[in-house]
């Protein structure tokens, strides 16, 4: 009697540090830097960026240029960038993530961006959590660009306005990956450049 009372014993620890370890597991497939990162983001979209904007870089007519406070780790720029159209004001935040000669080298950042960004959850103050969902579009190298576009799902409140883009570009001299986050205001009007 006493070996079943024991290995019972030993039974319910272990499912109960299995059920609230669970939770801790499953976080780490939906968390990483750029989720991190990109939350952020969005959370500061409602403010128009104005909490990670930082000094203004350019000006030229009908925009503006601001260097961004965060940015996707080892990024080789991340800027924010105001722009008129008609009587809005709209902005977007562009993380130039990889630059490279190489079309493979560049392809193969692009799908581990997209990896590191697709099925992550993210939540802005006030909004309920969205999931980040997007389908893979293989790059091809006689594109000049490839975009993937971002769904926030469900699509509620704010989160119906922020578009999300993972794009691969063939700038003539170089490749680049760039991740944005914009109003989709601004992609309808055509307001959008991604230096």
């Amino acid at each position: 009697m006493f070996q079943i009372q024991s290995n019972m014993k030993n039974t319910f620890t272990l499912l109960l540090i299995l059920i609230l370890a669970a939770p801790c597991i499953a976080q780490g497939v939906f968390r990483n830097q750029t989720n991190n990162t990109l939350e952020k983001v969005v959370q500061d979209y409602p403010s128009q960026f104005k909490n990670i904007k930082g000094d203004q870089l350019s000006s030229r007519q009908g925009a503006t240029d601001f260097k961004s406070n965060i940015g996707i780790p080892g990024a080789v720029s991340t800027t924010i960038t105001q722009t008129v159209a008609g009587e809005k004001q709209l902005v977007s935040w562009q993380s130039v993530v990889f630059t490279t000669n190489e079309f493979s080298l560049a392809r193969n950042r692009f799908e581990e961006m997209f990896n590191q960004i697709k099925n992550t959850i993210i939540k802005a103050q006030g909004e309920k959590a969205v999931i980040v969902n997007g389908m893979f579009i293989n790059p091809l190298q006689d594109q000049t660009y490839t975009t993937i576009q971002f769904d926030l799902l469900p699509p509620s409140g704010l989160m119906q306005k922020v578009n999300i883009d993972l794009v691969m570009e063939n700038t003539g001299t170089q490749w680049e990956v760039v991740l944005s986050v914009h109003d989709k205001e601004r992609k309808n009007t055509g307001a959008i450049v991604i230096k």
